[in-house]
Formats: C-alpha cells, structure tokens, sequence
C-alpha cells in the first residue's frame, strides 16, 4: 500500500461519517510526580462521560466478538494470512489500529510468530507504540486476540511520557529502569528491525520470550506488552484495578486514562507510580 497514513485516514473519515468509528472524548493533561511526567486523559464533561461510560461498557462486554464477524466500516485491510487490521471502534486518538487474528485465538494465549510477523508489517508502515493486554487482569476488554497499535508521539511527549527512561537504557540484556517502580524488564531494540520483514516476526518473538524468561512469567500468567521502533518492555500484572480505577499496557508508559475528575484526584492523592507498583 503505496501510503498506509492516507489510506486509514481515508477509512476513519468515512467510518465517522456513517456513524461506526465512534471516539471517546477526553482532555488530556500532565501530571509530574516524584521527577516523572504522565500523560493523564479525563473523560470529557459530564453528558459526554456518560455517553463514553457506555461505549466503554459495551466495548468490554463479552457476550458478543466484535472482531467475529468484524464492522465492515472499520476494516482497514489483511495483514499476511492471519491477521485483519481494523480500526478501534471506541478510540481515544486517532488511528488508534488493531491488528486481529481472522480466527478466534484467546487474548490470553502466548503472542507467537505469526502475530509478531503481522505486527512488523503494520509498524513498518505505520511506526508507533504497539501494546498487548494479555487477559482480563492485564486490562484486556475483549476475549479474541488482537495486538494494538496508537501512533506517536503522544503530544505533547516527544514520544511517550516514559521514553526518555526506557531508551536510557543500553545493552542487549532485559534491564531494569530503577526510576520505574513497578515491576518490569526492557529491551532496546536494534536499529533497522523493520527494515527485514522476512526475519522481523521471528527477533520480536525471540526478545518477547527474552523478557518472559527474565521475568519468570508462566504460561498463564498475565502481563503487558509495549513495544516501538527502539524499545520493547514487560509488566507482569497482579491486578487489573486500583481503587477502582483500570489500566492497561499504556500506564506502564506513563500514558493513563480515568472517567472523572474524582479517579484523577485519587491518583494525585495515592500517586499513579504508587499506583502502577500495586498492580504489577
């Protein structure tokens, strides 16, 4: 696809205009506490909070397969043989991808080869911040496996709140950044990985079982996966909540989102890193 950009902007705009993409209003804010900086989303007033509340619902309830069958309007194109990218009905930015398998694979499955490899040919299109949710502790929504991709930079962040930290780190070996409490493990990613589509599927699974490995996580165990261009990083999870409020892969990069000001003053009264080390 001569432009990828173009084309799924092209298919967001017609999905809006029929009425199938519909996005979650928010106002995004900074926050810095304890010498970090987060990227913080409220949901946006209060007829619209209610109006998202409900989109957030229906988005995680697992009576139904969203992606089985899929909304023909939010249908961006196959990936390889396996994999369909779609559009994020419920979005909170824009061009926010999914990338499904085109038969049901449970989201607490292992990321394979083939995901990876499907991941690699999006990402060398479209380069951004892809995350997985690997099962409902870890903040999945929905029971079929798909992989998440949200472009950068997360404004006004160069690219994400935490980049800064995670490219600081150097070597070949899952690390620790000792100024992010929580429990995880990253690796730097060597330049040019996407450049080689044949080979890229086959060193993204081999640094995924890296940090697995690093990180003693069991088959089952649930965690999060984000990755960019430079860097790939691991969260196991404990929790899916704290103190009712959830968070998924992209609060492991500093990037949160709460329904109302009363979660975000939680957050400022308990600490979101105090937070984010509860939960994993």
């Amino acid at each position: 696809m001569s432009n990828f950009k173009d084309h799924v902007d092209s298919i967001a705009r017609a999905a809006i205009a029929c009425g199938a993409l519909q996005s979650i209003p928010t106002e995004a804010q900074v926050l810095e506490q304890g010498g970090l900086k987060y990227l913080v989303r409220v949901l946006d007033n209060l007829k619209r909070k209610d109006e998202a509340r409900a989109r957030l619902e229906r988005a995680g309830s697992h009576n139904t397969n969203p992606f089985l069958p899929y909304e023909e309007a939010l249908y961006v194109g196959d990936v390889g043989d396996y994999h369909r990218c779609l559009l994020n009905k419920f979005n909170v930015v824009k061009q926010h991808l999914l990338i499904v398998t085109r038969e049901f694979e449970a989201q607490s499955d292992l990321i394979n080869r083939r995901d990876f490899a499907a991941l690699a040919e999006v990402m060398a299109q479209l380069p951004g911040l892809a995350f997985y949710n690997g099962g409902e502790t870890a903040g999945a929504s929905q029971p079929h496996k798909h992989l998440q991709l949200v472009p950068l930079p997360m404004q006004p962040f160069a690219e994400t709140p935490f980049s800064q930290q995670l490219r600081s780190i150097r070597g070949d070996k899952p690390q620790r950044y000792e100024g992010l409490a929580f429990n995880h493990a990253v690796l730097q990613l060597p330049a040019g990985l996407f450049d080689d589509l044949s080979m890229a599927g086959n060193r993204l699974l081999e640094y995924y079982r890296v940090l697995r490995e690093a990180l003693a996580l069991g088959r089952d165990s649930p965690y999060n996966l984000l990755l960019t261009p430079d860097w790939m990083l691991m969260v196991p999870r404990t929790a899916e909540m704290w103190q009712g409020i959830s968070f998924n892969a992209l609060a492991f990069c500093g990037a949160i989102l709460v329904r109302d000001e009363e979660q975000l003053t939680q957050l400022r009264e308990g600490g979101i890193m105090q937070a984010l080390v509860s939960i994993s």
